[in-house]
């Protein structure tokens, strides 16, 4: 499994962030009860054993044999017990255990995972639990104080505070690769035990799901990085509907602009997203798109970078039509395309200038 190391280590005090203190202890009120520590089973494990669990109340006093092969977080969306986490955490198991915070410990059934944006959904047979509402990061600016509240480190129900650091930002894992690779940035502190875990905003809404960390050692050395709520929102959707993420793609490969490839295009600036090449009778091509043509914006909204496209199109489905704007030989043009289906394994998209020269974590203990 993937080691996404996120950890909650010190809350920083609120006058640094300019808000009243209550604000961010309000928040975390609302957060702590809502986050919930999950543990992934072998086949070989205890409730393989014993079948007449699956679905029921496990009782947490029966389980002290049984061992782990991960332990991570997981984030209430229901209060029926829908649970998010992030796939690798349940990679290579079989079994699921869901422990809230009051100790309360449940069989979790799998709904379903997509790899493609590292996220899994668990159901848990019980009613009326605290749960988190789905916020929006576009409605945050950088440096706008966030939580990160999970269970790092055995460190169950932690607290840590932060800013945003930054948005749409890629930390390609060479060994673990995602399609979507377009994260949150916060310094919020983050070790192993915090995948899965929650990234919320003052108002106690959950904006991501922290997954990552760039570490020379393994720990938390500055920075964490979460999947943001509008590809969490589609997961949870389609995962609950269909047990999978239906993905979609314009059948492209592209890169970021710079001022490099600006100058070689005669580009107005060095705005915008590079179509280095694309399929051969793809969504692209049917649209009429060509190499070398520099993408200015999806549906209106000014692209930031390849991250920030592949983040748009990860929250569309098959068949959807987009407007894109685009430049070539310095005259704009808008081009209508309808999305066609896309998988982890045809995703194209080019990694150039998204490599780290520190190792990214995954953060589940195991």
């Amino acid at each position: 499994m993937k080691k996404f190391s996120l950890a909650l280590v010190a809350l920083f005090p609120a006058y640094l962030y300019g808000q009243n203190p209550s604000e961010l202890s309000d928040a975390a009120a609302k957060a702590l009860p809502a986050v919930v520590q999950v543990q992934a089973f072998l086949s070989d494990s205890l409730w393989n054993s014993r079948p007449s669990l699956y679905n029921k109340r496990v009782n947490p006093s029966r389980t002290g044999r049984a061992v782990p092969e991960g332990i991570a977080s997981g984030v209430l969306l229901s209060a029926d017990g829908q649970v998010m986490t992030n796939a690798h955490v349940l990679a290579g198991c079989d079994s699921v255990v869901v422990i809230l915070q009051d100790r309360r410990s449940y069989l979790a059934v799998p709904t379903g995972s997509d790899g493609a944006s590292d996220l899994a959904l668990l159901k848990i047979a019980a009613t009326g639990l605290s749960f988190l509402e789905l916020g929006d990061p576009n409605l945050l600016r950088i440096g706008d104080p966030v939580l990160a509240v999970g269970n790092p480190l055995e460190l169950t129900s932690t607290v840590t505070a932060g800013i945003l650091s930054a948005r749409f930002r890629s930390v390609e894992d060479p060994i673990d690769a995602t399609m979507v690779n377009s994260y949150l940035q916060s310094d919020a502190a983050s070790n192993e035990g915090m995948s899965g875990s929650a990234l919320v905003d003052r108002n106690g809404k959950l904006i991501g799901i922290n997954a990552a960390i760039l570490s020379p050692t393994g720990y938390f050395a500055g920075y964490a990085f979460a999947i943001p709520s509008g590809l969490i929102k589609k997961a949870w959707q389609e995962l609950a509907l269909y047990g999978r993420v239906r993905h979609a793609g314009l059948d492209l490969v592209f890169s970021d602009m710079d001022a490099t490839q600006a100058r070689r295009l005669h580009a107005k600036s060095a705005n915008g997203v590079l179509i280095d090449s694309l399929v051969r009778h793809g969504a692209g091509d049917h649209a009429g798109l060509r190499r070398d043509d520099i993408l200015l914006q999806l549906d209106k909204v000014p692209l930031i970078n390849a991250a920030h496209l592949r983040e748009m199109l990860a929250q569309r489905s098959p068949g959807d039509s987009v407007m894109l704007t685009i430049e070539r030989r310095g005259v704009e043009l808008s081009v209508p395309a309808a999305l066609l289906p896309s998988d982890e394994a045809q995703a194209t998209v080019k990694r150039k200038n998204e490599m780290h020269p520190l190792p990214v974590l995954r953060t589940s203990r195991h």
